[in-house]
């Protein structure tokens, strides 16, 4: 049984969730929370599996709340707030550095896709409570180690005549906080451009790009129909549209329908870079639930691309990058400090020069 304490200021929300959650054989409520201090102590007393956390609390904020059960009783946390505008979705994004797992609108009873909704949410609180968080102090950012010899022997083996020409990445559940990482170890200077799927709920995409934006520096946008892309920019995948690359780097949205569920997919993201791009491709797989991007990340390294995925000990939900291993798609099976880093170095070594 998973056990959850609802924080939350609301008394209607509180007893709603309570309720929905109590449906649901593997889930119980143990405890609701409708302050920060009655969340820290409740958090001690009743020992939950998992915490669904507001982003507006009456003594607290959400951030003050986060990072002070993380760093004293860590604890698997879900934020779940109303988003209305790309800064309501800031607000939650920057909630991730504070420890919590991850995000969701607050669904209106009113929204035609409110059981969805609450089916992501259920999924989420489930998967949410088996991660092993651990206890968080503030400190500054270290930079990674550097890639051991022998792991930058064999790609310099197995890749020493391509030339990169493309990188892209798909993340699903835990990628904000996957993608901050990779795109902070990227130099703004990348000869290539990066386009970028994640999976994500609707109206949550521009506050991800600011938030991005700001945590790394880079330039970041959201791709358009028929745009070229640019060396160094990082591009994101619309929200509702399947996304492709030309031959000649020119973006192609498409409306076909979803594929299990999702659009868009990083499946045919990848695809259209096996196919356009061959050795020129360099494809990531990220945290994420399911399998979508395994078979298009094989594609690429049949093709004669790089490929990475990211390993099981650093990813919040192995899932996707699991079935990638399983596959043999990955040419490097990573922990995610060292992603970003690889990167750059199998470009810097494709291009022969200091980036």
């Amino acid at each position: 049984m998973i056990k959850i304490l609802i924080v939350d200021d609301s008394a209607s929300v509180r007893n709603f969730f309570s309720e929905f959650f109590s449906n649901e054989p593997d889930l119980e409520v143990v405890g609701c929370a409708e302050d920060g201090e009655a969340a820290f102590r409740m958090v001690k007393e009743l020992n939950p599996d998992v915490v669904t956390m507001d982003v507006n609390l009456p003594d607290h904020d959400g951030f003050a709340v986060t990072r002070r059960i993380m760093e004293e009783n860590p604890v698997p946390i879900v934020i779940i707030s109303a988003v209305y505008s790309a800064s309501d979705a800031e607000i939650g994004f920057r909630m991730l550095d504070t420890g919590a797992l991850a995000f969701h609108n607050k669904p209106s009873i009113n929204d035609k896709f409110f059981r969805e909704r609450m089916n992501e949410i259920i999924m989420s609180v489930r998967l949410m409570s088996e991660v092993r968080v651990v206890r968080r102090r503030n400190r500054v950012q270290k930079n990674v180690e550097h890639l051991d010899t022998e792991t930058m022997k064999n790609f310099r083996q197995n890749m020493k005549n391509a030339k990169a020409k493309i990188v892209c990445i798909g993340a699903s559940t835990g990628g904000p906080q996957a993608l901050k990482q990779v795109l902070i170890d990227l130099p703004k200077s990348l000869p290539v451009p990066v386009l970028i799927v994640q999976h994500i709920s609707s109206g949550f995409l521009e506050g991800l790009v600011n938030w991005l934006h700001e945590k790394t520096g880079h330039n970041i946008k959201i791709a358009a129909q028929n745009e070229i892309l640019e060396a160094g920019v990082i591009y994101f995948a619309p929200e509702d549209s399947h996304i492709q690359v030309s031959s000649k780097r020119r973006v192609i949205l498409l409306q076909n329908p979803a594929v299990n569920g999702i659009r868009p997919t990083i499946a045919k993201l990848f695809s259209s870079i096996a196919a356009n791009f061959g050795e020129g491709g360099v494809g990531v797989l990220l945290t994420g639930m399911g399998r979508d991007g395994a078979d298009g990340l094989l594609e690429i390294r049949r093709n004669g691309g790089y490929t990475i995925a990211q390993d099981k000990e650093t990813s919040i939900i192995f899932g996707m990058p699991g079935e990638a291993v399983k596959l043999g798609a990955a040419v490097s099976v990573l922990p995610l400090e060292k992603i970003g880093q690889d990167i750059n170095r199998y470009i810097l070594d494709s291009y022969g020069e200091n980036l």
